[in-house]
């Protein structure tokens, strides 16, 4: 992998990446997730010691103007850091709610490259696209987010556009970040053996590969088209139109949406939008990308989610996206499905049968562990259970289960803590795998159909069953000259 070469990281980043260290663990004291964390054994005494003073001192320090550090230290930092901030946005239960407030604004309205240089690098991508097919170009863009900014534009022929650009250097700024982390987790897996379990050196491998994947805009339209198809009979999730006699790998032109972000409740009322019913197409849609597709929006934060005036979803930015087998698919669907119904036998017996467990575990004191962990979060407030969360409290024990952890399923723990964060803004009482479970069991009774089992298996194995008739005279020709 790439990230892999020699680190080159430059010191005047270790002021802010102390302050950064130090804010999130101000936050972490105060939502108390520090003190579950010592209570749950999960660090030894040396470590434990140094937290409880840590606790002592920084509790209830002033939170005003944490917020805006935090957002000034990762903007400086570069665009690696301002994703992170971007996934931290939607996490009021760890950070609160001022404080995502303020990283809101990393997700779309960070300062912008002048309209000089934007002009220039499409001309660059498409002379002809330029001079020959573009009426007006807006000067002022309408989003500037860490790796790329959107201005918008018509067309001659009438048509509204919106032309999504690279910002200059973006691939070696990201790259550089990438590789830090990747030698920060490689440091840590060397001083603290026991979470290489964890495998977060290669989960940063992967989601580095996705996000320099976000930099080839080709790739980004190839993912909206296969978004569109799958979702193409879909009246409540719209996919913009892609322009692609315009587009390339650092230009992306298509369809401009005029729509309200999803978590602006304020201006979705005043359009008198249905917020329960917002909530359940995007449960809906979040499955059927999941599960019937595998193939899902990897970066749902709320600034990627616009309504539109008939009340659609409409996704806008496509350079993050993941794929399941539909092995994982079947794993996740009977984890997600026995952990809602308390069935903790079952979720250590599926971990089994993936070979994620050692021979020498005991599946009793497992599942007595997992219950553990498990029923004070399904027992709380339906609009507070996630079980995003419940997944990365069961990731905690492979420490002591020696559970090995699936890096294929990273990303979408990241957006199921995105699309859990998004949907408690939007409406609070309403849970988004209450919603699910009917989706996810109909799934789950269909793939397991023997029926249809027997129709895949003749439909992957096709071509070989067309040629048993041919095989079979073959064998008899040459028995019949013998």
């Amino acid at each position: 992998m790439q990230i892999k070469q020699k680190l080159e990281f430059p010191i005047w980043k270790i002021p802010y990446l102390i302050i950064i260290s130090i804010i999130i663990l101000i936050k972490f004291i105060n939502t108390g997730i520090l003190t579950r964390l010592i209570e749950n054994n999960y660090f030894d005494n040396r470590i434990k010691l140094i937290l409880k003073i840590l606790n002592f001192v920084l509790a209830n320090k002033n939170q005003k103007e944490i917020g805006k550090k935090l957002r000034k230290c990762l903007i400086n930092l570069g665009p690696g850091y301002i994703k992170l901030g971007q996934a931290l946005s939607t996490r009021p239960d760890i950070l609160g709610k001022k404080t995502c407030d303020e990283l809101k604004t990393l997700q779309d309205n960070l300062e912008p490259i002048s309209s000089s240089i934007a002009r220039k690098i499409i001309h660059n991508e498409n002379e002809n696209f330029i001079l020959n097919d573009l009426n007006t170009f807006e000067e002022i863009p309408i989003a500037s987010a860490s790796v790329a900014q959107v201005y918008t534009g018509f067309l001659k022929n009438g048509k509204k556009i919106a032309i999504k650009i690279l910002k200059p250097n973006i691939h070696k700024k990201l790259f550089k970040d990438f590789t830090f982390f990747y030698w920060i987790t490689k440091c840590l897996e060397f001083f603290i053996p026991s979470i290489k379990r964890l495998k977060l050196s290669t989960n940063v491998e992967l989601l580095s590969e996705v996000s320099l994947n976000e930099l080839d805009l080709t790739l980004e339209a190839s993912a909206a088209d296969e978004l569109a198809v799958n979702f193409k009979d879909h009246p409540n999730y719209k996919v913009p139109k892609i322009y692609w006699e315009f587009t390339t790998k650092n230009m992306l032109v298509l369809e401009f949406i005029d729509g309200i972000r999803i978590d602006d409740l304020e201006s979705l009322n005043s359009a008198k939008h249905n917020i329960n019913k917002i909530t359940e197409i995007g449960t809906e849609v979040f499955f059927l990308q999941v599960f019937r597709d595998g193939f899902f929006h990897g970066d749902m934060h709320p600034g990627n989610i616009l309504i539109d005036k008939k009340g659609a979803l409409v996704p806008i930015d496509f350079g993050i996206m993941g794929r399941l087998s539909n092995k994982d698919r079947q794993f996740l669907a009977l984890l997600l499905t026995y952990l809602l119904n308390k069935n903790y036998k079952k979720v250590v017996e599926i971990h089994d049968e993936a070979n994620m467990l050692g021979k020498e575990i005991s599946h009793d004191h497992l599942a007595q562990a997992i219950r553990a962990i498990t029923t004070p979060i399904l027992n709380k407030p339906i609009g507070e259970v996630s079980l995003a969360k419940l997944l990365g409290q069961i990731l905690s024990l492979s420490k002591k289960f020696n559970i090995e952890v699936q890096p294929q399923f990273t990303l979408l723990q990241k957006t199921m803590l995105m699309a859990e964060g998004t949907t408690r803004q939007i409406n609070p009482n309403i849970n988004m795998w209450e919603l699910s479970k009917p989706l996810i069991n109909k799934w789950i009774n269909d793939t397991h159909d023997p029926f249809k089992i027997i129709e895949e298996w003749f439909h992957k194995n096709k071509l070989v069953l067309l040629k048993i008739p041919e095989i079979v005279n073959k064998i008899d020709k040459k028995l019949s000259k013998k």
